[in-house]
Parts: structure tokens; C-alpha cells; sequence
């Protein structure tokens, strides 16, 4: 809709500032995610990268990605354990809410929270391989050669990128279910929650 001169025109501070803030940390994690698959830095050329700094580049945007999501969580903690509360209010009446506590209820609260944990567990898992003198639960691994040493990423690694990209889908879904984001889908109440979660995702997964 377009605006005239003489028209009045509602500005909500709070909504603005919450989308800037929520895209920067989409932005960082997008970048953090580039970084585990690449080894490259923002705003640094490739060629000034050797193999050994791109490899340790690699293993230090874990980390980047695991901040970014638990920062995802908790500018949405707030609004999903509202629209959660409401749908908990909403089924069950004061009288059954003793018997149906709300820690128990299956909501996208709790989900969120499940998520929060398991990103936890994986900043846990790297603390502890560097911690650790084992090397099976290491996400790096030196190795010597004629020509010096050089570092391989191991199977740790790369299944922790698979684990943080399917969890990326999963609080990104959140979000998008709760109206924290937008990703182009049109508001459909018709829509079942099966369709819209099938929707987020393959457009999280071409973006």
C-alpha cells in the first residue's frame, strides 16, 4: 500500500529494531556456516590463506555456529513461551492444569529448549576434545609429513556440521511457525503444520 503525503504512518521502534537484531544473527551464522565448509573469513582474500590456517578456520566456526543458534533461541524463547502458554491455557481449563502441568506439555516451548540443550551438548563435545588427550573425539588432527605438518579434519567434524545444519532447520522452523520470521510463505490458516514445516524447510534448503 502506497503512502501520500498527508497520510499517518505507524512506526513500531521495538518491530524494527527486533528484525535488525535477528537478521544480524542470521547473517553471522550464514557466514559461520561458509566458514565451516570453506575456511574462509569475511572480509579476507582465499590466496592470503594457507591449507593448515583454512583447516583451523574450519574447526573454530563450530563454535561461531553453536553461538549464533543459542542466540537464535533466545531472541524467540520469549514469544514462543507465550503462543505456548496460550495454546496450554486455551486446552486445558484451570481446574485440569494441576493434572497437566505445562513442563509436560508438548508445545514449540518445549521443542525450543531441546534444541537449546542439544546445542549445549555440542559446545560440551568441543570443550572436552580439547580438554582431552584422546584423539577419537577430536574435530582435527595433526598430522606429520615430508613437507611439514598438516592438519585433517576428522569424522567428528563433519558430522557435527550435519548435526548444526539440521538444527538450524529445526529453530529456524520454530521461528517461522511462531512469526519471529519471515521467509516468503504466504499466511494460510488452511495450511497444515506438516505443510508449513515442509515449506520452511525446502526454503531454508535452497537459500
Amino acid at each position: 500500500m502506497e503512502h501520500g503525503e498527508g497520510d499517518i504512518r505507524v512506526f513500531n521502534p521495538s518491530k524494527e529494531i527486533s528484525k535488525e537484531i535477528t537478521l544480524e544473527i542470521l547473517i553471522r551464522h550464514r557466514d559461520a556456516l561458509k566458514q565451516a565448509r570453506t575456511g574462509e573469513l569475511t572480509g579476507v582474500e582465499v590466496e592470503k590463506l594457507r591449507d593448515n590456517d583454512r583447516t583451523m578456520n574450519q574447526v573454530r566456526a563450530l563454535n561461531l555456529i553453536i553461538a549464533a543458534q543459542r542466540e537464535m533461541i533466545t531472541i524467540s524463547r520469549p514469544i514462543i513461551w507465550f503462543r505456548s502458554m496460550q495454546k496450554w491455557k486455551k486446552k486445558y481449563k484451570e481446574a485440569d492444569r494441576a493434572e497437566n502441568p505445562f513442563e509436560k506439555f508438548d508445545c514449540d516451548y518445549m521443542k525450543i529448549r531441546e534444541w537449546l540443550d542439544f546445542l549445549r551438548s555440542c559446545a560440551e563435545s568441543i570443550k572436552t576434545a580439547e580438554r582431552t588427550k584422546s584423539l577419537l573425539d577430536d574435530f582435527v588432527l595433526k598430522k606429520q609429513t615430508e613437507t611439514g605438518d598438516i592438519f585433517q579434519l576428522t569424522d567428528n567434524f563433519f558430522d557435527m556440521v550435519e548435526d548444526l545444519e539440521s538444527s538450524y532447520e529445526q529453530i529456524y522452523l520454530l521461528m517461522l511457525i511462531n512469526k519471529i520470521v519471515s521467509a516468503g510463505i504466504e499466511e494460510d490458516e488452511e495450511m497444515t503444520y506438516k505443510e508449513k514445516e515442509q515449506e520452511a524447510i525446502r526454503r531454508v534448503v535452497e537459500a
